[in-house]
Protein backbone atom coordinates (compact mmCIF):
# COMPACT_ATOMS: atom_id res chain seq x y z
CA UNK A 1 0.00 0.00 0.00
CA UNK A 2 -0.36 2.73 -1.59
CA UNK A 3 -0.72 1.07 -5.27
CA UNK A 4 0.02 3.65 -7.93
CA UNK A 5 -1.30 2.94 -11.41
CA UNK A 6 -0.60 5.44 -13.74
CA UNK A 7 -2.26 5.19 -17.38
CA UNK A 8 -1.83 7.56 -20.69
CA UNK A 9 -2.38 7.44 -24.18
CA UNK A 10 0.62 6.93 -26.36
CA UNK A 11 0.85 9.93 -27.29
CA UNK A 12 1.34 11.89 -24.14
CA UNK A 13 5.15 13.58 -24.88
CA UNK A 14 6.69 12.70 -21.56
CA UNK A 15 7.92 9.39 -21.75
CA UNK A 16 9.48 9.21 -17.84
CA UNK A 17 7.45 9.57 -14.78
CA UNK A 18 10.22 8.68 -12.00
CA UNK A 19 10.45 12.14 -10.82
CA UNK A 20 6.58 12.68 -10.21
CA UNK A 21 5.99 9.60 -8.93
CA UNK A 22 8.68 9.92 -6.40
CA UNK A 23 7.20 13.62 -5.44
CA UNK A 24 3.64 11.19 -4.96
CA UNK A 25 5.45 8.72 -2.94
CA UNK A 26 6.72 11.66 -0.95
CA UNK A 27 3.25 13.70 -0.71
CA UNK A 28 1.77 10.02 0.77
CA UNK A 29 3.92 9.53 2.69
CA UNK A 30 3.66 12.96 4.43
CA UNK A 31 -0.15 13.02 4.36
CA UNK A 32 -1.55 9.94 4.84
CA UNK A 33 0.67 9.04 6.47
CA UNK A 34 2.60 5.69 5.11
CA UNK A 35 5.97 4.34 4.80
CA UNK A 36 8.20 5.24 1.49
CA UNK A 37 9.05 1.68 1.31
CA UNK A 38 5.20 0.67 0.61
CA UNK A 39 4.56 2.44 -2.00
CA UNK A 40 4.15 0.94 -5.76
CA UNK A 41 4.43 2.91 -8.73
CA UNK A 42 4.01 1.54 -12.17
CA UNK A 43 3.12 3.10 -15.68
CA UNK A 44 0.89 1.82 -18.34
CA UNK A 45 0.75 3.51 -21.68
CA UNK A 46 -1.94 2.55 -24.17
CA UNK A 47 -1.50 1.98 -27.80
CA UNK A 48 -5.37 1.52 -28.30
CA UNK A 49 -7.65 3.70 -27.00
CA UNK A 50 -10.37 6.38 -28.05
CA UNK A 51 -10.94 9.85 -26.61
CA UNK A 52 -13.46 11.66 -27.90
CA UNK A 53 -14.13 12.25 -31.50
CA UNK A 54 -10.73 9.99 -32.24
CA UNK A 55 -8.37 13.60 -33.35
CA UNK A 56 -4.71 12.80 -32.86
CA UNK A 57 -4.29 15.27 -30.40
CA UNK A 58 -6.35 14.25 -28.04
CA UNK A 59 -4.86 12.18 -24.81
CA UNK A 60 -5.32 11.21 -21.58
CA UNK A 61 -3.72 10.57 -18.11
CA UNK A 62 -5.36 8.84 -15.59
CA UNK A 63 -3.54 8.05 -11.73
CA UNK A 64 -5.39 5.91 -9.81
CA UNK A 65 -4.56 5.48 -6.08
CA UNK A 66 -5.04 2.22 -4.16
CA UNK A 67 -4.78 2.94 -0.32
CA UNK A 68 -5.85 1.00 2.89
CA UNK A 69 -9.46 1.84 4.23
CA UNK A 70 -9.72 4.68 6.75
CA UNK A 71 -9.17 7.95 5.80
CA UNK A 72 -11.35 10.72 5.80
CA UNK A 73 -13.11 11.96 2.25
CA UNK A 74 -11.59 15.13 3.32
CA UNK A 75 -7.84 14.05 3.38
CA UNK A 76 -8.40 12.17 -0.02
CA UNK A 77 -9.34 15.33 -1.22
CA UNK A 78 -6.73 17.56 -0.45
CA UNK A 79 -3.92 14.31 -1.25
CA UNK A 80 -5.81 14.31 -4.85
CA UNK A 81 -5.54 18.49 -5.25
CA UNK A 82 -1.94 18.49 -4.33
CA UNK A 83 -1.20 15.31 -6.69
CA UNK A 84 -3.34 16.86 -9.40
CA UNK A 85 -0.82 20.05 -9.18
CA UNK A 86 2.09 18.17 -9.39
CA UNK A 87 1.07 16.26 -12.48
CA UNK A 88 -0.22 19.78 -13.85
CA UNK A 89 3.37 20.78 -13.77
CA UNK A 90 5.23 17.65 -14.87
CA UNK A 91 2.96 17.37 -17.64
CA UNK A 92 3.37 20.96 -18.78
CA UNK A 93 4.23 20.00 -22.58
CA UNK A 94 1.97 17.62 -22.96
CA UNK A 95 -0.61 20.15 -21.57
CA UNK A 96 0.05 23.01 -23.90
CA UNK A 97 0.89 21.09 -27.11
CA UNK A 98 -2.27 18.50 -26.49
CA UNK A 99 -5.67 18.57 -25.45
CA UNK A 100 -5.01 16.44 -22.65
CA UNK A 101 -6.85 15.50 -20.10
CA UNK A 102 -5.80 14.85 -16.55
CA UNK A 103 -7.57 12.67 -13.56
CA UNK A 104 -6.64 11.58 -10.51
CA UNK A 105 -8.77 8.78 -8.24
CA UNK A 106 -7.94 7.70 -5.19
CA UNK A 107 -10.10 4.83 -3.56
CA UNK A 108 -9.88 2.01 -0.73
CA UNK A 109 -8.11 -1.11 -1.49
CA UNK A 110 -10.77 -4.57 -1.38
CA UNK A 111 -11.52 -5.34 2.21
CA UNK A 112 -9.24 -8.45 1.94
CA UNK A 113 -5.55 -7.53 0.93
CA UNK A 114 -2.44 -9.60 1.57
CA UNK A 115 1.05 -8.07 1.74
CA UNK A 116 4.44 -9.65 1.78
CA UNK A 117 7.83 -8.85 2.48
CA UNK A 118 11.02 -10.79 3.49
CA UNK A 119 12.33 -9.32 6.57
CA UNK A 120 16.34 -8.58 5.92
Amino acid sequence: MPQIILECSQNVIEHSFSTVLLQIHTILTEMLPTQMASCKSRVIRYDDYLISDGAGKNAFVHLSIGVLPGRSVDLLNAVASIILDKMKTALYQSLTELDLQITVAIQDLPPVYHKYVLEK
